[in-house]
């Protein structure tokens, strides 16, 4: 699964082109413009494979791709309380990428969103910490013990894939490429009980590493994971 700037782009317009033509629905969030080099058609996709007519992405799809990713996501009335987490996978075979979707590891992702939001607090607090090596050691080890804790709570809401044609200007050639989007999500306090607890197994009998560790604590207790 991959979230570089080229896919970026490619989502943007696969949002563009799937909306085009319709009267009303969500718009693009204003923003730098985006120029494609190639012609993006949407053939089907997860509602009309079933006989429905549907020419709106989901509003959490809509959400993640055009305005602020998880977190747009997670401002949503109806996820307002809870962490979500969003898997992307693309293939030229419809079942390449549900077997995918089938498979998703929710755990592994549910630890990089923990990584990505806990750097910089876990940065900010690096002046309590002791002249001591052994001490340092621990501390900066400490993201990759919460990373790859187990946690528990995650739940699949809601998934959906779009099958594209994909058409370099001035080419006849194309390719066909299926995307498929997951969503999960994590009730807030659940999980940030879970780092608490994490957290506080990783304490010492060292004060001022231990009081490291309780600054991380309290500015959870406060902020949660929003703190990217």
């Amino acid at each position: 699964m991959k979230f570089d700037k080229a896919f970026a782009v490619l989502a943007a317009c696969m949002a563009i082109a799937f909306l085009s033509g319709c009267r009303s629905g969500p718009k693009p969030a204003p923003g730098i413009k985006v120029e494609s080099t190639a012609k993006v058609e949407t053939i089907e996709h997860s509602m009309t494979a079933f006989g429905r007519d549907v020419t709106y992405l989901p509003p959490w799809l809509s959400e993640y791709i055009q305005r602020n990713g998880t977190r747009s996501v997670e401002a949503l009335p109806e996820y307002k309380n809870t962490y979500v987490i969003v898997g992307i996978e693309r293939g030229p075979e419809l079942q390449q990428v549900v077997t995918w979707a089938n498979n998703f590891n929710v755990q592994q992702q549910i630890g990089a969103t923990i990584s990505t939001r806990v750097a910089s607090v876990f940065k900010a607090h690096e002046n309590l910490l002791p002249d001591d090596d052994a001490a340092k050691r621990k501390y900066d080890n400490a993201i990759n013990t919460l990373v790859n804790a187990s946690y528990t709570g995650a739940r699949k809401e809601s998934e959906f894939w779009v099958h594209q044609k994909i058409t370099e200007k001035g080419s006849r050639d194309s390719e066909t490429r299926y995307t498929y989007y997951v969503l999960y999500s994590i009730d807030k306090s659940h999980l940030n009980e879970q780092i608490r607890n994490e957290i506080a197994k990783l304490k010492s009998d060292n004060p001022e590493l231990a009081a490291a560790f309780d600054a991380i604590t309290a500015q959870l207790l406060e902020k949660g994971l929003d703190w990217e």
